[in-house]
């Protein structure tokens, strides 16, 4: 009986969420997390937009003739800001909005020009444009493994994941297949995504890992390696530019960089994994290596599943925005959005290659694993580290579900050479 298809866990959600006001009610549970975290954040006055503070207030501290690293720098009145780990390139970028401004002016000029349009246009794509295919409820259920912070620290990589999505929504052919495609076209359709990246990963390098969707693309195994290469070395070429034009304060950024980025922030992903549950040093070989292994890994199982998953056009679009984020080992907050439209998509991959068994085992795991998150946010349950967990729970499902999508091709040409 619990084989049945119409026992999975999609099948009795969508039993019980008929009725209109029930989905509601079921989307309203699965935010809860989110909005009412906000709400006590903003209510309590909580440390909040720390992260553009800690920009801006470094663009007026190195104005000001003083390292905007140092242990103790020149306090900025009315913020409190986070740890400046940027380039110091990047403080100069926004000395002149401080300037003219002042921090408060320039913070707020951030967040009604960039930010808040920005966070509405991946809200947008993440739960509410329509993927023929991936249903409403699996993205509300990813949706509540978010948290408040996604949208209060206000960190400018929120901007740039919208500006790499909208680099790639924006510019897309739609009349002809990337495969039909010549190489100068592709490059062409290609190039606002391939200049976006460059510029974002001279603000955060690890945008360069956006590249790795160039490996996910329906052509040719050459050109898809190619494609990926050559932008591969540009952004490593940029990314040095950086580091031998950052001036006299190059040494003390590199210093802060590793020691917030490793040791104080590993973020919820496999940083956080290998410290707190393998006790691996955060700024040992060890802890790198590891990274390098699950980056791997994770990007192989995207290939497969981009190969043999039978992904649309849109759906391979939304593949390759939620893979890249996480397969980065550091995880943060402002980097969780399109990973949950993301697992809902995993999610209908599994439907499509997967038996009855298949369905009804892992369909309840990821509710349960998911419901269980809200409710732990709602009775306080210390133990479960409600996000990370949810991230856990979506790396596993990505290689379970490539997993799963090898054996059926295998299956598949078995049957076809018998």
């Amino acid at each position: 009986m619990s084989s049945r298809p119409d026992m999975d866990a999609l099948s009795v959600l969508r039993r019980l969420t008929a009725f209109k006001p029930l989905l509601i009610l079921f989307m309203l549970f699965c935010a809860w997390p989110i909005v009412a975290g906000m709400y006590h954040m903003i209510t309590h006055h909580a440390w909040m937009m720390m992260d553009i503070d800690a920009v801006l207030c470094g663009a007026r501290t190195l104005a000001a003739g003083h390292s905007p690293y140092a242990i103790h720098p020149p306090v900025c009145a009315g913020v409190r800001p986070a740890a400046y780990v940027y380039a110091p390139q990047v403080a100069y970028l926004f000395m002149p909005f401080v300037e003219h401004f002042g921090i408060n002016g320039a913070r707020t000029l951030f967040q009604w020009v960039l930010l808040y349009p920005a966070t509405l246009f991946l809200l947008w794509f993440a739960l509410v444009r329509s993927f023929t295919h991936i249903d409403v409820r699996w993205r509300w259920l990813a949706f509540s493994g978010l948290t408040a912070m996604t949208f209060l620290c206000a960190n400018v990589g929120i901007v740039m994941h919208a500006l790499v999505l909208a680099s790639l929504l924006l510019f897309r052919r739609k009349d002809v297949a990337l495969a039909n495609m010549s190489q100068s076209d592709v490059f062409l359709a290609r190039l606002p995504f391939t200049v976006t990246v460059l510029l974002c990963s001279c603000v955060k390098p690890t945008f360069l890992a956006y590249f790795v969707i160039f490996m996910l693309d329906d052509v040719a195994l050459w050109r898809r390696g190619f494609a990926f290469l050559w932008r591969a070395v540009a952004g490593v070429g940029v990314n040095h530019l950086m580091v031998i034009t950052d001036g006299h304060f190059g040494k003390a950024w590199q210093r802060t960089l590793h020691s917030v980025t490793l040791a104080r922030q590993p973020g919820m992903g496999w940083f956080e994994l290998t410290n707190l549950v393998f006790h691996v040093p955060g700024k040992s070989d060890l802890n790198w290596q590891l990274a390098l292994g699950f980056m791997i890994v994770m990007g192989l199982a995207g290939m497969a599943i981009a190969q043999w998953g039978k992904l649309e056009e849109d759906e391979r679009l939304l593949f390759g925005m939620g893979l890249v984020p996480l397969m980065i080992p550091r995880i943060l907050d402002y980097d969780m959005i399109l990973i949950a439209p993301y697992a809902a998509l995993l999610m209908a991959v599994a439907y499509r290659i997967g038996g009855g068994i298949f369905r009804f085992i892992l369909s309840w795991l990821f509710v349960g694993w998911l419901v269980w998150g809200v409710f732990s946010f709602i009775l306080d349950v210390d133990f479960w580290h409600r996000t990370s967990m949810a991230m856990l729970l979506f790396g596993c499902l990505t290689v379970v579900v490539a997993g799963r999508v090898v054996v059926s091709r295998l299956t598949k040409q078995t049957e076809n050479t018998t």
